[in-house]
């Protein structure tokens, strides 16, 4: 049993590496990563208190990058890469989160309230980065305290849970809510090209996430990854069906994992089998 992508609270997860490390020795992986979002943090904590106190199996590192692809906002894992060469090349890639988390919010809110969204008052001087790791779920969860708002969402799923309304909408060139980001996020290429850098592999993660624009992203990207995230919670059997056809044909990595992160987010520690 295995588990390749995790988030612990060195990003936006809400347990500590010791304890995810913990659960995974507790539903018996044999292979783990983890890899949050735009850092390797968690691996030079590991060097200095040891893993091995934690989990008796094996643990690949990893990362999950943001990048940018044809105007959408995506990530991409990246997987066994130097840890110190990793660090390296990210110093300075990425804006600090609170001045990244700034910019989105102000821009958001502007898209938000042209629609006729509505807003409380000072929304923008309120966010409290300590309680929230990205300003989209704080802002998402003030849009939803006006109830008039549901109008302007489009489905309901979108208005339950904030990342599915970042990517469907937010993310999404073809929706209304649409905000650029190619400003504050560096394109694909870049990404893997630090991933092969630093001596790893670039995975496509959770590519149904993208909805309609999903076949576009893996079609376009197929050729510069090592590997495609076959296995998530919310992929059905057919879509992960497909995407293993499409690694054996095109001699790419298969991966899964349950993306966990803890708290409000109901997903598993390891669910899946090596195929």
């Amino acid at each position: 049993m295995y588990d390749l992508h995790l988030h612990t609270n060195n990003s936006d997860g809400m347990d500590s590496w010791q304890t995810v490390l913990q659960k995974a020795e507790e539903a018996k992986l044999t292979l783990i990563s983890i890899t949050d979002h735009d850092n390797c943090d968690a691996y030079f904590q590991m060097e200095k208190e040891g893993a091995h106190r934690f989990f008796s199996g094996k643990i690949l590192t990893g990362i999950e990058l943001q990048a940018y692809f044809n105007g959408i906002s995506i990530e991409i894992l990246g997987y066994d890469f130097d840890i110190y060469k990793m660090r390296e090349l990210l110093q300075g890639l990425y804006l600090p989160m609170d001045e990244l988390n700034q910019i989105v919010l102000e821009k958001t809110c502007q898209k938000l309230t042209s629609i006729g969204i509505i807003l409380p008052a000072n929304v923008i001087q309120n966010y409290d980065s300590t309680k929230h790791y990205y300003s989209m779920d704080y802002l998402h969860a003030q849009m939803r305290k006006f109830s008039a708002n549901r109008t302007y969402i489009p489905d309901e799923e979108s208005w339950e849970k904030d990342n599915i309304f970042f990517r469907r909408h937010i993310a999404n060139p073809n929706s209304p809510f649409y905000i650029r980001e190619d400003d504050v996020v560096p394109p694909a290429e870049k990404i893997i090209d630090i991933i092969h850098t630093a001596g790893g592999k670039a995975v496509l993660p959770h590519v149904y996430q993208y909805d309609e624009n999903s076949e576009m992203i893996l079609h376009g990207m197929l050729d510069k990854l090592d590997g495609v995230e076959c296995f998530y919670p919310s992929f059905t059997a057919a879509q992960s069906e497909y995407l293993l056809e499409l690694c054996k044909k095109n001699g790419l990595l298969i991966t899964g994992g349950s993306d966990y992160h803890g708290g409000k987010r109901p997903n598993t520690i390891g669910c899946f089998k090596l195929p």
